[in-house]
C-alpha cells in the first residue's frame, strides 16, 4: 500500500512509483472501479480497515442499491481473479486523500486497462492488459472475469457511450466535486 500524504493519519509504506491519474482518459465507471478496487486491496491488506464495506457504501452511493450491488459484485470478482492469478503481490495506492487519489501506480493502471478495454470490448488490449496485470500467468479466468464486468459496467453506465457522464466521485480529475 502506498499514502503520498505524510501529514495523515495513517501512514503507509511509499514503495510504488505512481503517475498522475489525469495523464489518462478514463471514464467515471472506470474511475469508480478503481476506487472500488484500491478499497479491495486495503482490505486485503489491512483486514482490520474493513474497507470491503467502504466498498458496498460507494456502490450504494454512487449507483443505487441494485446497480451498485452488480458493479460491487462484479469488481469483486475482478479482484479474486487477480488474486488468483498473481504470482507477485499487486501494489496499490489507498484512497485515504485527495493528493493519492490523483495518483495511479503501475499494477492498477495495468489492471484499469484491463477494465476499459472489457468495457469497451476491444479483445486484444483486454488481453494484453491481462497478460500485463498478470505478469503472463493464467490470464483465462481474468479474461472471463474483465467481460463480465465490462458487460455490467455498459448497463449500470449506458450514458459513457457519449462521454457524458460526469462522476460524482469527489477527488478524482473531472469531478465537479
Amino acid at each position: 500500500m502506498t499514502c503520498l500524504n505524510l501529514n495523515s493519519q495513517q501512514s503507509w509504506p511509499q514503495k510504488t512509483p505512481s503517475f498522475p491519474l489525469q495523464n489518462y482518459n478514463f471514464q467515471p465507471s472506470e474511475l469508480l472501479v478503481l476506487e472500488m478496487l484500491r478499497l479491495y486491496c486495503q482490505n486485503y491488506a489491512d483486514p482490520s480497515s474493513h474497507a470491503w464495506d467502504k466498498v458496498f457504501v460507494l456502490g450504494e452511493e454512487e449507483l443505487g442499491p441494485y446497480d451498485g450491488a452488480w458493479v460491487v459484485s462484479a469488481v469483486g470478482g475482478l479482484i479474486r481473479a487477480i488474486r488468483n492469478g498473481r504470482r507477485r503481490s499487486f501494489e496499490f495506492i489507498v484512497s485515504c486523500c485527495p493528493s493519492c487519489r490523483q495518483q495511479i501506480c503501475t499494477t492498477e493502471l495495468n489492471a484499469l486497462w484491463l477494465v476499459q478495454a472489457a468495457r469497451t470490448e476491444n479483445i486484444v488490449a483486454m488481453e494484453t492488459a491481462a497478460v500485463l496485470t498478470l505478469d503472463g500467468h493464467n490470464t483465462k479466468d481474468l479474461v472471463l472475469s474483465a467481460q463480465h464486468l465490462g458487460s455490467v459496467l455498459r448497463e449500470a453506465f449506458p450514458e459513457e457511450r457519449h462521454h457524458r457522464y460526469k462522476p460524482s466521485l469527489t477527488g478524482y480529475p473531472g469531478s465537479t466535486h
